[in-house]
């Protein structure tokens, strides 16, 4: 059982499993997604509001900006923290931002941008609030989902039985991932883990290329929004899926 890093930065965290069950992958797909949780905005009680947008509206625009949630308070299971936002238009008209959301108790828990707009305020309009931001799990609330993306699929084989074949600038142009170059006259093969399957190579020249799956091989790729580092949300996703199965076992072994 092998695990290979194909890309890695902040937010996104590609890898190559060999030998591992698929149910196994995508149980780490699947918690990612759905079970990792993170803060974000649960209630928010209006104050001032001059507006023209309603109370319900602000609200439901303030639970949907992705907050930065230290692991601190993943490992504690549950926290309660709170922000003000007091914004008013003097003599023009003025866009609230994210950013002019205040913490009050926590400063590393803060949107992941300054630049989320929130409202748009005329000349004399203010908005006035106190918002709670809590801990939740994206199979309650997409809101609480760490991810943009969860993918899991097989890892792609790609053949080329005749690199020097005429059509080779064709079938590289024709591919929307970026998979083939031509070098030296010849076909070859770029980045054969950016292959989607989507056989627009093959619609060129199905005698040059074969493109098949790696037997018991997958590419588990995770897009952090940002709350969370990518790398982060997978290890937190197989920690979750251990201590489920630790419990499973227990309430068995009680039986």
């Amino acid at each position: 059982m092998t695990v290979e890093v194909i890309e890695h930065d902040k937010l996104n965290l590609t890898l190559r499993i060999d030998s591992y069950p698929l149910d196994l992958v995508n149980g780490i797909r699947r918690y990612a997604m759905s079970e990792v949780p993170t803060l974000a905005i649960e209630d928010v009680v209006i104050i001032e509001n001059s507006s023209l947008v309603y109370d319900e509206v602000i609200a439901h625009r303030l639970g949907l900006i992705p907050l930065r949630t230290p692991k601190k308070y993943i490992e504690a299971g549950q926290a309660q923290l709170m922000f003000v936002l007091d914004a008013s238009a003097d003599n023009a008209t003025r866009t609230v931002y994210s950013g002019d959301l205040v913490s009050v108790e926590d400063k590393e828990v803060r949107p992941i941008s300054n630049e989320i707009p929130i409202i748009k305020l005329a000349p004399k309009q203010n908005v006035k609030l106190e918002a709670y931001a809590r801990l939740g799990k994206g199979k309650q609330h997409s809101k609480y989902s760490p991810t943009s993306k969860s993918v899991v699929k097989p890892t792609p084989l790609i053949v080329i039985k005749n690199p020097k074949t005429q059509k080779a600038k064709e079938i590289a142009e024709s591919c929307p991932r970026d998979v083939f170059e031509v070098s030296g006259g010849e076909l070859k093969v770029k980045n054969r883990y950016a292959c989607t399957f989507c056989e627009e190579c093959l619609k060129v020249d199905r005698e040059s290329i074969q493109i098949s799956e790696e037997p018991n091989s997958y590419i588990l790729s995770i897009e952090s929004i940002g709350q969370l580092e990518a790398k982060d949300i997978v290890l937190e996703s197989v920690n979750l899926m251990i201590k489920d199965f630790d419990e499973f076992e227990r309430r068995v072994d009680e039986i």
